[in-house]
């Protein structure tokens, strides 16, 4: 069996590698400046790209901050109402004024929040706490995107967001992400100036070769600066590419209404407005595809499609989005939908695949409260995906009562629902291999308030799902519980390597990467995401454990016909938007 390059540098590199029973588990390099490293998807050389979350050391631009202001001087009461009777307030707002965020950790938490919580306010210094990586043997390396040097820091201004989303067979990089937010100074009749965050727009696709070439894939619309996404990318025979995602084609009747109305400069920047008004369903997009040569240059570009007509009296915005796509040019995602029964429009998208510049709808739903979503596509055009049911909460909250995975053969035109660790379990598929391989995620605990994922592993056609877990030992070498749990596995490779990511506990870091201690000087400790490689070990057996009595479901020995040959893998979004 071929190994991927990671998978034997990592061998042959690492010594904490621990020993599985059907699976050797290695941990691969996590980021350093962060709690959480992910993996988004790999490619069979075994290229790695993800993300890391929970970034430590973040800066905070205070040099246009009021802090008299009422909104500073509430959440900062707010804060120190929060705390408990033995507990005194570490800091004021007139020592971060003087600098305390950037050593008092509490003071810098409490700005991070401070500034989440005015997420949508243009008067605050906008933070975005999730980076693109790249991962090698050695080290999980940051991949930037658009973001730029501060000029209140010495760091990037960690203002846009970060989407590395897929990596072709010969490296090539698909990602997302924002421009970055500056600053600009609005001045008002009778105002004092005041500063505000504003940026060029919302999202941009980008593609990067392996010798670092970046281009940047527009979008088919780019009116008040217009979106595009890309979520996939191959490599075709010919030595083209092909990447799939979204853009934005025109601007809803409704949409322009807004902008006319309200975006006259004179309460606020326009660009300021345009910014609010595009943080919602400012335009039509639709599902895009970009062609480029071999040398990353774009030469042809066309929407997928979109699963319904607009009537003369509809106004709100459509949209639909390409998610995966194979060598035979379908793509799989999902669209907005009209019921032709009654020519009413689904609440929820629904999913489908894309083929001849039509959506060609997967599964029909009985009722306008159920959505889906085709999450990847395998080169013999088998599709797996998601399909959910939408409920109300006793408080009026919206929450998904449902969710099963399925897999579909476009050639046959067969749909079959992938089993769950037991029914009613919520499933997430994320990855299919050409061997008909399926790696995702379900929940493993009924009827609890704080539901609990792990990850699966499944093969078309089979009448179960094995938990991933029941693949690796029960303990560690050292004879200690085993350290590691999967949650979630993203990326199954036709050679077999599984890559997922895991919960392990780790000395608890606060928000400038200091290990934290108790009242009594004792470290603390937490469960953090790391990003791992399962590779199958030939002749391995099941390791027995006894089960924890909260299981709900017992642990099985495979009878896949896969398994047996090796003788025995978040919305968020593997390298998907969810």
């Amino acid at each position: 069996m071929k190994k991927t390059i990671l998978a034997a540098s990592l061998l042959s590199v690492l010594s904490s590698t621990a020993f599985a029973a059907t699976y050797q588990l290695t941990e691969l390099p996590r980021h350093e400046n962060s709690k959480n490293t992910f993996i988004s998807d790999v490619n069979e050389s075994g290229e790695v790209i993800g993300a890391a979350s929970s970034l430590f050391n973040t800066a905070i631009d205070i040099s246009y901050l009021d802090f008299e202001s009422s909104e500073l001087e509430s959440l900062y009461s707010r804060y120190v109402s929060s705390l408990t009777s033995n507990e005194e307030a570490t800091f004021t707002l007139e020592d971060i004024k003087n600098g305390a965020a950037n050593t008092n950790a509490d003071a810098h938490a409490f700005m991070i929040g401070a500034l989440a919580s005015y997420s949508g306010n243009a008067d605050y210094q906008k933070i975005n706490d999730r980076i693109g990586l790249i991962i090698s043997a050695n080290s999980a390396d940051e991949l930037t995107l658009f973001d730029i040097q501060a000029t209140y820091a010495d760091s990037l201004t960690r203002s846009v967001t970060n989407f590395p989303t897929a990596i072709s067979d010969d490296g090539v990089i698909a990602a997302w992400g924002s421009s970055p937010y500056r600053q600009e100074v609005f001045t008002k009749e009778g105002e004092d100036d005041k500063t505000v965050f504003v940026r060029d727009w919302t999202s941009r696709g980008l593609v990067i070769s392996p010798s670092g070439k970046r281009v940047t894939l527009e979008p088919g619309f780019d009116t008040y600066g217009g979106t595009s996404m890309v979520t996939d990318i191959v490599q075709l025979d010919s030595g083209n590419y092909i990447a799939v995602g979204s853009s934005s084609v025109s601007i809803p009747e409704n949409s322009q209404e807004s902008y006319d109305d309200n975006c006259d400069g004179i309460d606020e920047l326009v660009s300021v407005c345009s910014w609010q008004l595009q943080r919602g369903s400012f335009y039509n997009t639709e599902a895009f595809q970009w062609e480029l040569d071999n040398n990353l240059d774009v030469v042809g570009s066309q929407s997928l499609g979109l699963g319904i007509v607009r009537e003369d009296d509809e106004k709100g915005a459509f949209n639909s989005l390409a998610l995966a796509t194979n060598k035979n040019g379908i793509a799989v995602g999902y669209s907005i939908v009209r019921n032709t029964d009654d020519d009413r429009i689904y609440a929820y998208e629904q999913a489908g695949y894309f083929k001849d510049g039509e959506f060609n709808r997967i599964h029909a739903h009985e009722t306008y409260i159920q959505g889906g979503k085709a999450i990847d596509i395998n080169n013999s055009d088998i599709v797996i995906g998601n399909y959910y049911e939408q409920g109300t909460s006793f408080n009026g909250q919206l929450v998904v009562r449902k969710q099963v995975g399925f897999y579909y053969d476009i050639n046959s035109k067969t749909y079959e629902e992938i089993p769950a660790f037991f029914t009613g379990s919520k499933v997430t598929v994320r990855d299919i291999n050409d061997k008909g391989q399926v790696v995702g995620q379900g929940e493993i605990e009924k009827n609890t308030s704080s539901p609990k994922y792990e990850a699966f592993l499944y093969e078309v056609g089979a009448d179960k799902v094995t938990n991933i877990n029941d693949l690796l030992p029960c303990r560690s070498e050292d004879g200690g519980e085993f350290p590691y749990t999967i949650a979630e596995a993203t990326k199954i490779t036709d050679s077999g390597f599984i890559y997922a990511n895991a919960t392990k506990t780790v000395e608890r870091r606060d928000t400038l990467g200091q290990v934290m201690k108790d009242s009594d000087g004792d470290i603390e400790y937490e469960a953090v995401v790391v990003p791992v490689l399962l590779t199958p070990i030939a002749g391995g057996t099941i390791d027995e454990c006894t089960p924890p009595e909260a299981e709900e479901y017992e642990r099985q020995s495979a009878s896949f016909g896969f398994l047996s040959f090796l003788a025995l893998p978040l919305l968020w979004l593997r390298r998907r938007v969810s």
